[in-house]
Order: C-alpha cells, then sequence, then structure tokens
C-alpha cells in the first residue's frame, strides 16, 4: 500500500508492483457491478452475466483470414468501428463482420455500453454543459494523468478540445489488423478485450491490475485498440492512428528508429465538427520517472494552457514522490475536474484557486482511508451543497461520489 513515509523518489518497478498491490486490495473492498446495471446494487458473481464469456469459434470458411503475407490492411475508421462493435464501412473487414464471433462481440458490448450510458456517461454529457459552463464548452487542451485508457470522461466533460493528451504507465500497444488474426483466435481475442472494458464501463475506472493483465495480449495489444473502440462507440470517425515517440525536448517522431516515451496520435472528427486530436503515452509520472519521460511535459506546455482532468488517480498524487506532476498540472492548467485521489487541498497554492464541490462525500474508500484530509472535509461543509447525479471514480454510485472543480483565479 502507498505510504506518505515513503521514500521520495521510487523506482518504475516499485511503483508498478504497488499499484498492482492497491487495486489487487481494492477488489476484494469494491462490489463488482453488473456491466448491464453500472449503477445497480452488487450482485452474487452466478448471477452476472459478462459480456466477456470466451465464445466458441466453429471453423467455418467465413471466419477464414487471408495469409498474413497477403492480407490487406483496413481502413483505420473500419479497424475502430470493427472493435468498436460497429459495422465497418468498406469491404476489407466485412466478411469478419459477419462471423459469429464478430457478432457475439458487437451483442456483448453494444449491451455493455448502452447501460453505461444509461448509468453513467448520458448523466455526464447532460450535467456537464449546465454545470460547467464555458470550462465545457471551451476548445483548449485536455491534460490527463494517471489516465489509462479512459476516454469516457474526457470526451464527456471537454467534448470541444482540440487536443487531448493522456498519460499512464500502461504500454500503447500498436494498431491491430483484424485480418490478420487466425480464424480460430478472433472470438479468444474479442473476449479478452471485452473483459478489459468491465471495470470502466461498470465502476467509471479501470482497474490497472486486470488492465495490464487484459491488454497484454497477441492480437489486440494494449491502450490503443480501447481508445479507438471508445472512439468509434462515441460517434467519432477515426481518420488517422500513428504511432509516435516523444523525445526529452517534447518532440514527437513517427520514425521506427525514434527514441523517446512511447505514444500514439489519433485524428478524428465528430459530426460536423472540425479535426480533433488524441495523444496517449507510455510513461512514469514519478519525480524519479520524469527524468526519463519529462519530455510529455514538454510537449504538453507547446499546446499551451489547458484543462485537467484527476479521476481514480490511486491517490498518487498525494505522494511525496509525485509532486513534480503536480506542480505542472497546477501551472499549466486553468481548471482541474478531479475526485479526491487528485492533488490535495494542501497541494493549492493558497489563495489561488477556488472550488466548487458536487456531492458531500470526502471520505476514500477502506483502502485509502488514511488519505482522508480534513481540509477537504472543512471546505466542503462551508460550500453550496451540489447534487451529482452520476458516480465519479472510486465512490463509483453518486450518493457517496464527489466531483471537485477548482478554478485558477
Amino acid at each position: 500500500m502507498l505510504n506518505a513515509n515513503r521514500p521520495t523518489i521510487l523506482s518504475t518497478p516499485i511503483i508498478t508492483a504497488a499499484k498492482t498491490l492497491i487495486f489487487t486490495a481494492a477488489l476484494a473492498l469494491l462490489p463488482h457491478a453488473d456491466a448491464q446495471d453500472a449503477n445497480a446494487p452488487a450482485k452474487k458473481p452466478a448471477a452476472k452475466k459478462s459480456a466477456a464469456k470466451p465464445d466458441a469459434e466453429p471453423a467455418k470458411a467465413a471466419e477464414s483470414s487471408p495469409p498474413a503475407a497477403t492480407a490487406e490492411k483496413p481502413a483505420d475508421e473500419d479497424v475502430a468501428r470493427w472493435l468498436g462493435g460497429i459495422e465497418p464501412k468498406g469491404d476489407a473487414l466485412k466478411k469478419l463482420a459477419e462471423s459469429a464471433s464478430w457478432k457475439t462481440h458487437a451483442k456483448g458490448l453494444e449491451a455493455a455500453w448502452d447501460q453505461s450510458e444509461k448509468r453513467r456517461i448520458g448523466r455526464v454529457r447532460t450535467w456537464a454543459p449546465d454545470a460547467l459552463g464555458e470550462i465545457n464548452k471551451a476548445d483548449s487542451p485536455v491534460f490527463y494523468f494517471f489516465s489509462g485508457a479512459d476516454f469516457l470522461y474526457p470526451h464527456a466533460l471537454y467534448p470541444n478540445a482540440k487536443t487531448y493528451v493522456l498519460c499512464a504507465i500502461e504500454p500503447v500497444g500498436s494498431q491491430p489488423n483484424p485480418l490478420r488474426i487466425p480464424a480460430g483466435e478472433v472470438g479468444s481475442s474479442l473476449s479478452v478485450f471485452r473483459r478489459s472494458l468491465d471495470a470502466l464501463l461498470g465502476f467509471s475506472f479501470f482497474r490497472t491490475i486486470d488492465l495490464r493483465k487484459d491488454v497484454v495480449q497477441r492480437h489486440i495489444p494494449g491502450i490503443l485498440p480501447v481508445l479507438e473502440m471508445i472512439l468509434a462507440r462515441v460517434g467519432a470517425d477515426v481518420t488517422e492512428v500513428t504511432l509516435v515517440k516523444c523525445d526529452e525536448n517534447g518532440t514527437l517522431s513517427s520514425e521506427a528508429d525514434a527514441k523517446g516515451s512511447p505514444g500514439a496520435r489519433i485524428k478524428f472528427h465528430v459530426g460536423d465538427k472540425p479535426e480533433q486530436t488524441l495523444y496517449y503515452f507510455s510513461g512514469d509520472l514519478s519525480n524519479d520517472g520524469l527524468k526519463k519521460h519529462g519530455g510529455i511535459l514538454k510537449f504538453g506546455e507547446t499546446l499551451g494552457t489547458g484543462r485537467s482532468l484527476l479521476k481514480a488517480a490511486s491517490y498518487l498524487p498525494h505522494e511525496a514522490y509525485f509532486t513534480k506532476i503536480n506542480e505542472w498540472i497546477l501551472a499549466h492548467s486553468s481548471v482541474i475536474v478531479q475526485d479526491p485521489s487528485g492533488i490535495p487541498m494542501r497541494g493549492f497554492p493558497k489563495d489561488g484557486w477556488t472550488f466548487k464541490f458536487w456531492g458531500r462525500n470526502p471520505t476514500p474508500i477502506g483502502l485509502f482511508k488514511n488519505k482522508y484530509e480534513p481540509a477537504l472535509a472543512a471546505a466542503i461543509k462551508a460550500a453550496p451543497s451540489l447534487p451529482l447525479p452520476f458516480g465519479f471514480g472510486y465512490q463509483h454510485e453518486p450518493a457517496s461520489s464527489l466531483l471537485i472543480l477548482a478554478e485558477k483565479k
């Protein structure tokens, strides 16, 4: 368990191990919400219907993939749609989209997605314009550190951003080519892929231990495919997917031999909106880790002042060995939307920020009970009471959730 008394600098392996232990223990403390009903009371495991049940994979001609040497590379937009359980537009993936395994994937993902929309993300989209006003409407960049593959919340809270920058320690992975997946492995690959989404759609965050296990698979690896799936499901047309590296100066390169922090750039547009860009970088955000991955922050600085999001961050911003990322966020953000696991109240410069609170519960879940902040509790008590209609962060039920809006003066 992370502890404020630990040394100020930890190595990446120690941080990784610590976060893994945190989420292993968290699974025993958090109710496992049914993906079909995100805010319903926890159900017994035997009653849960998972969209990720492994699919039988009959050997049918319609599910045969062309040999790898001749397999066509599908359009980026169609790969995203195929991953998202949405009929591809082009012909390259037509046969795969007719297969029993893909139809099972599409049906399961559609059901889980619909429930997430009804119980959570749809409520965020309805709430944000009135609650956040111009903060919601602006097109300034969005910074979301400790994000995992969660693009649902930054897009729902800040839908018009020209640029989104997400960063976490999980691997980028690669752009999958469905035509190169052996016919007998399509169903199992899609099943594992769906399983990696259970916690995000059922709670409001990725469970790190599950995410790392499930994204490290042969055919649909890493965070990138999850981001593509989310973009397809929110109605975006993915126009370009490029693997990049970010060097120590914040310069991006797509050259195969480039050095630096690995990342991906996804260009997309939604309806008639101008083109938008989503970046995901894999990097260690601890004070020590930023010696190697600090170029990600330099790249962020080239985008100008932005809006930040911090959610389900393992309370790492409360630790002494994550002070540099906190300082960067405070210096380069005009607003921060966060739950209590984000920057602690003591971390904000005195008289430099104003606060609003939706929800009234400052108490962490049991795993993080030593992170209780009396200053946060006092600030909530002195502020107007504002209801929160959706779960946010570790407290995934609306009645127990807290959303904090910090605005720089």
